[in-house]
This record gives C-alpha cells, structure tokens and sequence, in this order.
C-alpha cells in the first residue's frame, strides 16, 4: 500500500510537470507565419509622401531565448519579415526617374522590402500554466530594413537604413507535453525613420510597420 501511494505522488508530480517546467526556467522558441505591411510612404528629396509603395502578404519568421520568471517573461528575439512589392502610386506631381518619370498614378513595380531585426522582449502572462495561457507584452531594440530593386535595369530604390525599433505582442500558447508548448503570437513592428537614397542620390525617408500572425513552438528546460 505505501508503495502504491509512493507511485500515485510520482504520477501526479510528473502529470503536473508541464506548469513547473515553465516557471523559474529557461526557453527557447521558433515562430513563423503570414504577414501584412502597410503601405510604405515616400518622402523623396523635397517631395513630401511622394509616393506609396504597395506590398502584397508576406511572410515573418524568428527565434527567442528567454527566462520565465512566472507571471513575467524576459526573453531576446531575433526575427525577419519580407515582402514582395505589389504597385506603386504617385502623389499629384510628376516624380523624375521614378519608373520613367512617374506621374499621379498607379504603376506595376518589383522589388521587396524587409526588416532584420534584434529586439529585448517583456511578456505579462494570464491563465492556468498547465493549460490555455494568454499574454500580451512589447520589445525594443534595432531593425535594418532594407526596400530592394524598386523598378530594375536599373533600379529606382535598392538601398536600407538601420536604427531603432519596436512592438507589441500578444498571443496564446497551450503545454502539449512535459517541456513543450504551442501557441499563437500577433506582432505589431514598427520601425520609424527609415532614411534611404535613390539612385540619384536623393534623400527617400520612410517608415516600416507590419502585422504578423504566427505559429510558435518553444521547449521550456
């Protein structure tokens, strides 16, 4: 009898191990899934919101080492989004050298954009940790982005600036084995301040924002 009693702990320690291996505990974490930039507004030279450049969807993807402190989250990201150009649209002036002197209007055009970014990340979390968990949270840190082959042969834009950036997080994950958990993560990114250079030399200042919507896969030790 004592034996089987000693065998029932054991089981029910190992059967709640999943909350235990989150808190106090070190992780890591993949993501990656679809996602959505807006519209890219070009100032070019003297020119204000010039021209908006389109994109179609794209995609985001990343890793994070963090600590879990229990209701708090710290963890370092490293992440990169791209996504291809869709069109091009001009402001009521005529822009020279943008795609043979590009008037008020909208034009096909190539080239991406994309952001590689390092962000420090601070995540509150909500719910039970040996199931259904919801947190929300933001990150600072740098960004390059870079809008690639805007028009070719040669290209009007091919240029990418670095500096600071930053996000809001949101998502739900759920445990699916002792150390395991699966989930979902919305990210807001936002880069300010992105100041480029045409191929005349002419200043094309900008800012990057996207919204993904992603899968996550993180092992807790």
């Amino acid at each position: 009898m004592r034996k089987l009693a000693v065998a029932m702990a054991l089981t029910s320690t190992a059967l709640a191990s999943p909350a235990l291996a989150r808190d106090d505990a070190w992780y890591v974490g993949v993501e990656g899934g679809v996602m959505i930039v807006e519209d890219l507004s070009l100032d070019v030279g003297t020119l204000n919101n010039a021209v908006n450049l389109n994109h179609k969807y794209g995609y985001d993807f990343g890793g994070t080492v963090g600590y879990d402190f229990g209701a708090f989250r710290a963890e370092v990201e490293a992440s990169y989004r791209n996504a291809q150009s869709d069109g091009i649209v001009a402001a009521n002036a005529v822009i020279p050298d943008i795609g043979n002197n590009l008037v008020s209007g909208a034009r096909d055009t190539n080239g991406r954009s994309n952001a590689l970014s390092f962000m420090l990340n601070g995540m509150f979390d909500f719910g039970d940790n040996d199931g259904l968990q919801g947190y929300v949270g933001a990150g600072a840190g740098i960004a390059r982005v870079k809008v690639k082959n805007v028009f070719t042969n040669p290209a009007w834009l091919n240029d990418s600036d670095t500096g600071f950036a930053w996000q809001a997080i949101a998502g739900v994950r759920a445990p699916i084995s002792d150390n395991w958990d699966a989930g979902l993560r919305y990210r807001f990114f936002n880069a300010d301040n992105v100041n480029l250079i045409d191929r005349l030399g002419r200043s094309v200042d900008t800012r990057f924002r996207s919204h993904s919507l992603m899968g996550t896969l993180t092992y807790n030790f």
